[in-house]
C-alpha cells in the first residue's frame, strides 16, 4: 500500500519538474470573446477544469448524479487579472474564478496583500470560495469569503455572462452566490477587497481547561490580533492560536511544514512559531489537517514526497486511484473502512458552549484528533441563502478527518449533530459534505430562490437546487447504493 502511494507521489513529481514553462497567458478579455465565440457556452450541462474539488459527499454509484450534456471548457480562467491600489473603498485584485488560493497568494504576497480570508488548502479555488462558503483563522474580523466580494462576471447555466454586484440588475444573482454551488453558474472574474499582509507571521498558543475559559479567550483575543483558531482535543484540553504579522529577525530560520514539521502537532502544546506567511496561510495543507499518518508509512511520505507535492489536492488525487479504493475494500476484511466526517457546523456565539459540549460528546471521532474552532464575525454577510444574522459572532466547528465505523453510524453521528445546529442551536452548516438536512429543515434555514432569479439563470430549467444537489441520497430517497465522492 505505501510503496503504491510513494510510486504514484514520486511519479507525479518527476513529471511536474519535467514540464516546460507555460506559454503566454492570454488576457481575460480574450478568453471571455473565445468562450462567447466558441457556442461552447450555450447548453453546456457541466464545466471542465484542471483543479481538485473540495467535496465531500456520498453519491449513487455508476455516475448517476453525474450530468448529461456538453462541458464547457473554463480551464484557462485560472489566474490574477491584476490589482488596483487605488480603488474606491480601498485595494481590491481582479481574478479570474479558477484560480487557486496559491496563485492569489503568489501574487499578492510580494506586493503587500493578501484576501482577508485565505482558506487553507492550496488547490480551493476562488469561484469554489465564493459559492461553496469558506472561512478561516482572520473569520472573526472579515466573516465568510464571500464578505469580500465587490462583484463578479458569472456564466449562467443559460449560457449568458452577468455582471453582478450589489446593486443593479443582477444584484440578486450577486447576493444569491454564496452556497450555491454551481447551481446560478460559475464564476469566471471576481473583484476582491484585500487587506495588507506582511512577510513574517508569528502564531501563539496557549492551553485552556474548558472550552467555555477558551471561548472566553477567542472572544477576547478578537479585539486585538490578525488571526484567532483553537482546536478541541478533549472536554479539558483546548488550545487556543493567536497570530499576527512580526518582523523577520536577523539570520532567523523560519519553521515550515511541508517536510518532516507537523503543524498539528507543533500547536497542540503552548509556545511560538515564527514562519513565513504564506506558510501560516497554507499550514493545515501538507497534512491534509491531520490526515497524514503520525505511523512509520506516514513518516516515509513526509521524508519522501517533494515539497511542492506535499498538498491536500495529492492526497485527494491518490484516493481516487483504482488501486487504493482497493485496499480500501479489502481492508474492511478486519475493520470496518473509514467513513469521511468532514463537515463545518455554526452556531451563534450564545450558544456555543452548550453546543461544542453536546456534538463532541461522541465515542467514534478518533483520539487525538482535534475539531477546529473558528470564531467567525456576521456583520457583513450578504448571502441571501447563508443567513448568519442571529448574533454579530458565531462559532464554526470543523471535523475533518475519517472515523472507524460503519457506514451507518457515520451517517447517524453526522445527522446526530446536524440536528443540534440546525434545529436545537439555531445555526447553520456548511454543504461541501453530506448534509442529511430534510427539505422542510433546509428551506426554513437557507430559504429557497426566488423564482425570477432562477428563471434569469437557467430559463430551461437544466440545474437542480442547492438542495438536490448537495443533499444526501438518503434524503432524496435515491437509494442506497452509495459511493465515496472523493
Amino acid at each position: 500500500m505505501l510503496l503504491v502511494k510513494l510510486a504514484a507521489l514520486v511519479a507525479m513529481g518527476a513529471i511536474l519538474c519535467s514540464r516546460q514553462s507555460a506559454p503566454p497567458r492570454r488576457s481575460y478579455d480574450d478568453k471571455v470573446a473565445d468562450l462567447v465565440a466558441s457556442g461552447a457556452a450555450q447548453g453546456f450541462a457541466s464545466i471542465k477544469k484542471t483543479t481538485t474539488g473540495n467535496r465531500f459527499e456520498y453519491h449513487r454509484v455508476k455516475g448517476a448524479d453525474a450530468p448529461s450534456g456538453a462541458r464547457v471548457d473554463l480551464s484557462g480562467f485560472d489566474g490574477v487579472i491584476g490589482v488596483d491600489a487605488d480603488a474606491p473603498g480601498g485595494p481590491v485584485a481582479h481574478v479570474e474564478g479558477l484560480a487557486t488560493m496559491e496563485t492569489v497568494v503568489a501574487h499578492l504576497e510580494p506586493l503587500g496583500y493578501r484576501l482577508p480570508i485565505v482558506p487553507e488548502l492550496k488547490h480551493i479555488t476562488v469561484g469554489g470560495a465564493i459559492s461553496g462558503v469558506g472561512i478561516e483563522s482572520g473569520s472573526f474580523r472579515h466573516g465568510w469569503f464571500h464578505e469580500a466580494l465587490v462583484s463578479a462576471e458569472v456564466l449562467s447555466p443559460g449560457g449568458a455572462i452577468l455582471a453582478c454586484g450589489p446593486d443593479g440588475e443582477h444584484a440578486d444573482v450577486f447576493h444569491a452566490l454564496p452556497n450555491s454551488y454551481g447551481t446560478l453558474g460559475y464564476v469566471l472574474r471576481a473583484t476582491l477587497r484585500l487587506t495588507p499582509s506582511k512577510p513574517v507571521v508569528a502564531a501563539t498558543t496557549t492551553v485552556y481547561g474548558s472550552f467555555a475559559d477558551a471561548a472566553d479567550a477567542m472572544r477576547k483575543a478578537a479585539a486585538s490580533h490578525e488571526f484567532v483558531e483553537g482546536l478541541w482535543w478533549a472536554p479539558d484540553r483546548v488550545t487556543v492560536t493567536v497570530s499576527d504579522y512580526a518582523e523577520q529577525r536577523a539570520g532567523e530560520t523560519l519553521r515550515r511544514f511541508d517536510g518532516l514539521d507537523i503543524y498539528w502537532k507543533a500547536v497542540r502544546e503552548e509556545g511560538t512559531l515564527r514562519m513565513a506567511a504564506e506558510t501560516y496561510y497554507f499550514r493545515w495543507d501538507p497534512d491534509w489537517f491531520w490526515n497524514i499518518p503520525v505511523d512509520a508509512g506516514g513518516w516515509l511520505v513526509r521524508y519522501l514526497v517533494p515539497r511542492k507535492l506535499r498538498t491536500s489536492s495529492t492526497y485527494k488525487w491518490l484516493r481516487s486511484l483504482r488501486v487504493i479504493k482497493a485496499w480500501h475494500r479489502l481492508e474492511t476484511l478486519w475493520k470496518p473502512m473509514g467513513q469521511p466526517f468532514v463537515q463545518d457546523w455554526a452556531v451563534p456565539w450564545s450558544r456555543a458552549v452548550d453546543f461544542v459540549a453536546e456534538a463532541t460528546k461522541t465515542l467514534v471521532h478518533r483520539p487525538n484528533v482535534p475539531y477546529m474552532l473558528l470564531p467567525v464575525g456576521t456583520g457583513g454577510n450578504f448571502a441571501t441563502h447563508y443567513p448568519t444574522a442571529k448574533e454579530d459572532f458565531y462559532l464554526n466547528l470543523g471535523t475533518y478527518t475519517e472515523i472507524d465505523v460503519s457506514f451507518a453510524d457515520a451517517m447517524a453521528e453526522t445527522k446526530r449533530i446536524d440536528d443540534l445546529c440546525l434545529k436545537k442551536h439555531g445555526g447553520i452548516k456548511m454543504l461541501y459534505s453530506s448534509s442529511f438536512v430534510d427539505k422542510a429543515t433546509y428551506d426554513a434555514v437557507y430559504g429557497t430562490l426566488d423564482p425570477a432569479t432562477r428563471a434569469k439563470v437557467d430559463p430551461k430549467g437544466t440545474r437542480p437546487s442547492v438542495f438536490e444537489k448537495t443533499a444526501h441520497p438518503s434524503v432524496l430517497d435515491a437509494g442506497a447504493d452509495l459511493v465515496l465522492g472523493y
